[in-house]
């Protein structure tokens, strides 16, 4: 068996000391010193495995994605019913796992980012586009087994993932954890009643807007 790359050791090291680095100054007060500094080597150790800050905020970002992308996917893969999947789907995705919580403060720093750099946009968007595509596979085949009344899964699953974003995101503003808990228990219930019950008539935005004036 071949020597492990010195990298494949390296690098998920400086990212780990990166991640508590940003957690506690911030994207705009991290620096290379910074880094090398918690770890206690000079910074030259981490030009030779990184360019530059944006570099290695950049690995930061892939290994986010990789975290928060495959979660779900991996645990979900235990279940092959798809009543079972449905109930794991609903069950899992409006709660919040202690991983993902600890990483809050870097990812939404990083996703901020992701506003003036296209590099991050395009890692961030490859994530949602990646979790639309797998919920809407799901979806469709809850409503192919009948245990669903949508019909578009597509529709669906952008209403549901705009609900859990909005609610991940006003959670990081809330320290009132019970207020959360029962704000995402209410939208919880709303997206089943939408699978139960089906989607109501859109209204025409058009007509809303000439109504109006």
């Amino acid at each position: 068996m071949g020597r492990k790359d010195k990298s494949d050791i390296r690098k998920p090291e400086i990212l780990d000391h990166l991640q508590r680095v940003m957690a506690t100054e911030g994207i705009e007060g991290t620096t290379l010193a910074k880094v090398a500094k918690s770890m206690g080597v000079n910074s030259g150790l981490l030009i030779h495995y990184f360019k530059s800050k944006e570099e290695m905020i950049i690995a930061m970002v892939d290994r986010l994605v990789d975290i928060y992308g495959n979660l779900y996917l991996q645990k979900l893969a235990k279940y092959e019913a798809p009543e079972a999947r449905l109930e794991f789907i609903m069950d899992t995705i409006f709660k919040v796992d202690p991983m993902l919580r600890e990483n809050d403060s870097v990812f939404y720093a990083c996703y901020v980012m992701s506003f003036r750099n296209n590099r991050i946009r395009s890692r961030f968007k490859h994530m949602f586009d990646r979790f639309r595509a797998q919920l809407s596979k799901e979806i469709e085949s809850f409503i192919n087994a009948g245990i669903v009344k949508v019909t578009d899964p597509v529709k669906t699953a952008d209403i549901m993932i705009t609900v859990i974003e909005g609610i991940n995101f006003y959670r990081t503003m809330l320290v009132d954890d019970d207020k959360i808990e029962e704000t995402a228990a209410y939208f919880e219930n709303s997206i089943r009643d939408l699978l139960n019950n089906g989607e109501t008539d859109t209204p025409n935005i058009k007509n809303t807007k000439e109504s109006r004036t």
